[in-house]
């Protein structure tokens, strides 16, 4: 049952920085005027699973390779007891993050390196996560689901952590 909460949870967070949630994982599409959605498809070609600093990745407990979706190529990290983790691509600008579940984010941009970034907290959610602008509408999404209230203080600090270990290796924007 853990697993099944701790991949819908990353899989929400990731698609529209939802929290966790039981059931079956799968992006969330927005069908509202921009049709943002997340996707694979027609995004910048690198290697989603392996851009993330496996340092960061261990001091989480997350030391075993990522889950990939082969259905929406999205790679979760996830262990007992353990915030969960999410990366994938979406195809909407920075600035128009999809938020299907209405949580209401707070966006916070700023810059890692070339790219330019929005730090994404839903802290009621236990979510946070961060954006890094590809291109003007391909978005490549960090995303850190906490695993509890005790642990949700920190999911921002390890979304922040990850994406400045990830950028160097994202495509130049």
């Amino acid at each position: 049952m853990l697993l099944t909460v701790v991949t819908a949870g990353v899989a929400l967070a990731a698609a529209g920085c939802g929290g966790a949630a039981g059931g079956t994982a799968s992006p969330a599409t927005d069908t509202s005027a921009g049709s943002a959605t997340t996707t694979s498809a027609a995004a910048p070609a690198f290697d989603k699973c392996a851009v993330l600093p496996q340092d960061v990745l261990v001091s989480m407990g997350l030391a075993d390779p990522p889950k990939v979706d082969p259905d929406t190529g999205q790679c979760t990290w996830f262990a007992p007891n353990k915030d969960g983790v999410g990366t994938q691509v979406g195809s909407y600008p920075l600035d128009k993050r999809p938020d299907p579940n209405g949580l209401h984010p707070t966006l916070t941009p700023f810059t890692i390196g070339s790219h330019k970034a929005m730090l994404v907290a839903a802290p009621d959610a236990g979510t946070c996560g961060v954006d890094l602008a590809l291109d003007p509408n391909t978005t490549f999404i960090i995303s850190v689901v906490a695993l509890d209230s005790k642990t949700a203080p920190a999911a921002c600090d390890h979304a922040r952590a990850l994406a400045n270990g990830a950028e160097p290796k994202l495509p130049k924007s």
